[in-house]
């Protein structure tokens, strides 16, 4: 009976340690700038609205990631976002760099600098709404 009161104890005491380390980061910034088509970068705009920053994170796990390849992109980006990740309360934010070039066929290009992610697209119906959601702060 002791052994099964151990046994017990224990398997509790995994199942806290498993709930308790929660590693999903969450967005709780994104600051962008819009990009000239003289190459000139406009003045940084901050958004840290819960609400549009889920709409966002929403919008970013829709990007097909290709890690090895090297995009062939004309021209300089549309927009620069630099997305604020927290993990845990005491720990520093981790920031991704985000390049974006919108196309022609209304899909999204986009180089980041997290070599897991590394070049990615988004098709035009999510970049679209990401699109207007970057254009109410800009």
């Amino acid at each position: 009976m002791k052994n099964f009161f151990n046994l017990l104890f224990l398997c509790f005491m995994v199942t806290i340690l498993v709930a308790c380390s929660n590693k999903e980061q969450y967005l709780t910034r994104v600051d962008i700038q819009q990009v000239g088509n003289d190459e000139s970068i406009e003045e940084e705009k901050m958004i840290v609205d819960l609400v549009t920053l889920d709409s966002i994170k929403s919008l970013l796990e829709e990007i097909h990631w290709e890690t090895k390849s090297k995009p062939d992109l004309e021209g300089s980006e549309d927009l620069i976002a630099t997305l604020f990740y927290t993990q845990e309360e005491d720990m520093p934010d981790q920031l991704y760099l985000y390049k974006m070039w919108f196309n022609p066929d209304d899909s999204l290009s986009i180089v980041s600098n997290n070599e897991d992610e590394g070049y990615g697209t988004l098709d035009e119906e999510y970049a679209d709404k990401l699109k207007i959601l970057f254009e109410e702060y800009l």
